[in-house]
């Protein structure tokens, strides 16, 4: 028995077929351009983040070595935004000044007053105060705690957020970075 085929033979695709996956290619295309676009900020962000950590930290690490090997705390200032100590006769000057934190050593220092009367000696500004890749300082001080028998304490504490000009995170603010050490001297 021989069966006859009443439709012809298909050598292509209909117009339907081919608009149906093209509906599906763009349907995931669209979804991996959104997973990656969301990598791409979501990285941004890390790296902002980790730019303010490397930055507290180190200026973390510059004050407690300094400030633990003083030998004493010459005048942490009423405004609490200036420390000054003394290490062998050299004077060490910690401020929060312009969204950054400076370390100088000045040479005339009146302690009774707590002025320094020259400019600033060997100024060295210790956040990155690019305003694009940078941080800003937000709000910094200095606090000192005395104990009868024992060396002066200074509590450190800072914020730090990104650069002024740094471009906006998509997706999400960054608030800012709490830092915060408490340094006795030796």
């Amino acid at each position: 028995m021989r069966k006859v085929y009443t439709e012809r033979s298909r050598s292509g695709f209909t117009l339907v077929e081919i608009m149906v996956v093209m509906a599906i290619v763009a349907i995931v295309g669209i979804i991996l351009v959104m997973i990656f676009a969301n990598t791409l900020r979501g990285s941004s962000k890390a790296q902002i983040l980790s730019v303010i950590k490397q930055n507290g930290q180190a200026v973390l690490g510059i004050m407690d070595n300094t400030i633990r090997n003083a030998d004493n705390v010459v005048c942490p200032s009423t405004s609490g935004d200036t420390l000054v100590v003394v290490k062998n006769g050299i004077y060490t000057r910690f401020r929060f000044i312009n969204n950054s934190i400076e370390k100088d050593s000045p040479s005339d220092f009146t302690a009774s007053t707590c002025l320094i009367t020259d400019p600033a000696v060997s100024l060295v500004i210790l956040t990155d105060t690019d305003p694009k890749t940078g941080v800003s300082v937000q709000s910094g001080s200095f606090s000192r705690s005395r104990q009868a028998g024992s060396k002066d304490t200074i509590t450190v504490s800072f914020d730090l957020n990104k650069g002024v000009q740094a471009p906006e995170v998509v997706g999400g603010q960054i608030d800012p970075v709490k830092f915060q050490t408490t340094v006795q001297l030796r």
